[in-house]
């Protein structure tokens, strides 16, 4: 009998009633035959905001190491916006299936000062939601990490949830692109006008939330069709940002809002104003959060991707990982000067004055590259966060809107690789465990370290085979996340609770091929 109800699932030819439910601005839904990135259509090959494809595709987060989903997945995939502003200074192209078919539209604004998007636009709080054939009433809620869309975690958390016969649902943040931190004013028409300085990140977990609540009304809905009463048990998990999201989806998932029952953090950002009470660093000049180390690791260039012993210790009295110095060069092409330049400019834009053309004005273009090197003479290469937040004060209160507090509501496990060259875990997971000791809520907590997982696993890919420290020190970290999707899981479920907080060693002569696809807690 539920096998004649799942044969019967089919998109609606009128989406009305779903755009109700979803709280939809515009929706779409697809019959695919594979859900899965092996085979389906409809996902963003995009390397710079999207998952990149195919796997391992420039872009991408997981080692080429990884073995790709089998069998396929059959189901629904609805993809849509909420209602949301888009930029009055960027196109935001379609995305477009793989036989060349735009399954979303995309919007390219007016090119006069004030411009604004035309009607059908692609907007930002963009969504995806994929229901499995098989749906077993579980529900993966997913961050998105960096600057991405809502398809960048498609290989790396979708294929693994399909498979388990789980639901899936991301989104893009509210906001996304290297200029994200222009969300706010600009976004309602008025380009090259101030931005509201801190209001992206805060609409970071607002996003997610939404998400989640949307996607678990949709499966609410449609759960007789498969033979169950509802969603039976909700996660988060995510990478980077997307682990901050999670972060905070947890930390706010109080009872009267209940969304989830428990969350995988993959190396989540931290964000504090300042160091809480009884929070301990490394070292006394260990960082907290992105600009109390950053601008140390750029004025340093190019002494520490060079190994200049007194570079790579000025790196390390700020929480580097020395061992970590074979990717520093990578970070400093790709990740350092873009990273502290735009969350600099989301927290405090009065620094720099920052002001841009709009498309027909003169001076800086509005639009930022989405790579960015910044050289040690740059403002931020020179950025005193210490000294900033006493000449701006601000700068303490829009940090403190979306610090973390380690005050989890459910239970959650983090994963942080030692040789993190972006987030390294001294300045994050370190600080970010003893928050939830802070708020009493260990017991509902594990934290593991992974023996040389960095913050991308293609990183392991570029050494490995090439030098000594790709083969014998870097390791992926993604089967170990999936080892804690499920673990979690089967404490949530079973009762089972997963290992204590403890280092997760790289195991001595595994092939590149185990070191990608098999990790044990």
């Amino acid at each position: 009998m539920i096998l004649l109800l799942l044969a019967a699932v089919h998109c609606p030819t009128d989406l009305t009633a779903w755009k109700q439910i979803l709280g939809a601005d515009w929706l779409d839904c697809h019959e695919v035959s594979d859900l899965t990135t092996t085979n389906n259509p409809f996902t963003d090959p995009g390397s710079l905001t999207g998952m990149g494809f195919p796997p391992p595709g420039s872009g991408t987060l997981n080692s080429h190491y990884t073995n790709p989903a089998s069998p396929a997945v059959s189901g629904l995939q609805i993809d849509g916006y909420f209602p949301d502003s888009c930029n009055a200074f960027q196109a935001e192209p379609a995305l477009t299936a793989k036989d060349g078919t735009p399954f979303i539209p995309g919007c390219t604004p007016e090119p006069i000062a004030g411009g604004t998007c035309a009607s059908g636009c692609h907007h930002d709080s963009q969504f995806v939601i994929r229901i499995p054939g098989s749906w077993n009433g579980h529900l993966l809620s997913t961050g998105t990490p960096g600057i991405r869309d809502a398809f960048s975690s498609d290989f790396i958390l979708s294929d693994y949830a399909l498979e388990k016969g789980w639901a899936y649902v991301s989104q893009d943040k509210g906001n996304m692109g290297a200029n994200f931190f222009r969300s706010g004013i600009d976004e309602s028409g008025s380009a090259g006008t101030p931005w509201e300085a801190g209001a992206a990140i805060h609409e970071w977990t607002v996003r997610m939330r939404q998400a989640t609540a949307a996607a678990r009304a949709l499966l609410q809905s449609v759960a007789p069709q498969y033979g169950l009463r509802g969603v039976t048990y909700s996660y988060a998990a995510g990478i980077s940002n997307g682990g901050y999201q999670t972060r905070r989806a947890i930390e706010t998932d109080f009872h009267h809002q209940r969304l989830y029952d428990g969350g995988v953090d993959w190396e989540g950002t931290l964000f504090l104003g300042s160091l809480p009470p009884g929070i301990q660093t490394q070292a006394p000049t260990t960082g907290y959060n992105l600009f109390t180390y950053l601008p140390t690791a750029l004025f340093n260039y190019p002494g520490d991707v060079l190994g200049v012993p007194a570079s790579v210790q000025a790196l390390a009295a700020v929480g580097f990982n020395p061992q970590s110095q074979p990717l520093w060069s990578y970070h400093w092409g790709i990740y350092w000067g873009l990273t502290q330049k735009i969350y600099r400019l989301e927290f405090d834009p009065e620094y720099t004055g920052y002001t841009c053309s709009d498309m027909l004005g003169a001076g800086p273009p509005c639009v930022v590259p989405p790579a960015l090197t910044v050289p040690p003479t740059d403002p931020d290469a020179l950025y005193d966060y210490s000294a900033r937040v006493v000449q701006n004060p601000a700068i303490l209160a829009r940090m403190q809107e979306v610090a973390n507090t380690g005050n989890i509501q459910r239970p959650l496990i983090t994963l942080h690789g030692d040789q993190d060259s972006l987030l390294p875990i001294a300045t994050d997971s370190d600080l970010y465990s003893q928050l939830v000791a802070r708020a009493h809520k260990s017991s509902r907590y594990r934290y593991y370290v992974v023996q040389g997982g960095n913050h991308v696993d293609p990183q392991f890919d570029d050494h490995y085979g090439v030098d000594a420290y790709g083969n014998n020190v870097l390791r992926p970290m993604l089967p170990c996340v999936r080892a804690a999707i499920d673990a979690l899981a089967a404490w949530v479920e079973k009762g089972i609770a997963p290992p204590a907080s403890h280092t997760i060693a790289r195991p001595a002569g595994a092939s590149a091929s185990d070191l990608a696809n098999l990790c044990s807690l």
